[in-house]
């Protein structure tokens, strides 16, 4: 009887951290692969001295979706004719499926383009300077933290010299610091 007591206790604590644990994976692992293919962008960009965007494609298949959400897959393309569609003359760097389902509602960015020039540098529409891109990434957990004050959710900025940072700290995310609201 003592034994099954100190399987239960353990179990009980044991399976919310395991779960937690689990989701703190899943979370790296999309934000890892998106973040990857923002260095892959900007670096092939710099490389071959052309333009270069990653754009929403449904299972990272087929053309570009504008606005579309990058949770259900994306493409990264060296955009020859600088149109931010992928035409026949463009070539196909890295296509990137679907994220697990539990994302396909928390992805967000900044209502814009990603294209990278080919100095790296985030591309201007109109003349306009583009100051940033956001990407935000939630699941389920929403605004929780997960210890040591880390989100459960990942904010990517993308300056406009193209370089990136990811935010993991709760206190920022969930700041008006993140003009995308926080998760």
């Amino acid at each position: 009887m003592v034994a099954l007591v100190v399987v239960a206790i353990a179990l009980g604590i044991g399976v919310p951290v395991f779960t937690t644990m689990a989701a703190n994976e899943r979370m790296s692992s999309a934000t890892n692969d998106l973040v990857t293919s923002l260095h892959a962008a900007r670096s092939e960009a710099l490389m071959r001295r052309a333009p270069v965007a990653l754009c929403s494609t449904p299972d990272g298949a087929g053309a570009c979706v504008d606005g579309g959400n990058l949770a259900l897959g994306w493409t990264v393309f060296v955009d020859r004719n600088g149109d931010g569609s992928i035409s026949g003359d463009d070539v196909i760097l890295q296509r990137h499926g679907a994220l697990p389902a539990e994302f396909r509602d928390g992805v967000t960015t900044t209502p814009a383009d990603l294209r990278f020039t080919d100095a790296g540098t985030l591309r201007f529409d109109s003349g306009v300077p583009f100051t940033d891109f956001n990407i935000q990434i939630c699941d389920p957990r929403g605004d929780m933290d997960t210890g040591r004050g880390i989100a459960a959710g990942r904010w990517i900025q993308i300056s406009g010299l193209g370089r990136q940072q990811l935010v993991r700290a709760r206190s920022i995310i969930q700041s008006d610091r993140n003009p995308l609201g926080g998760c």
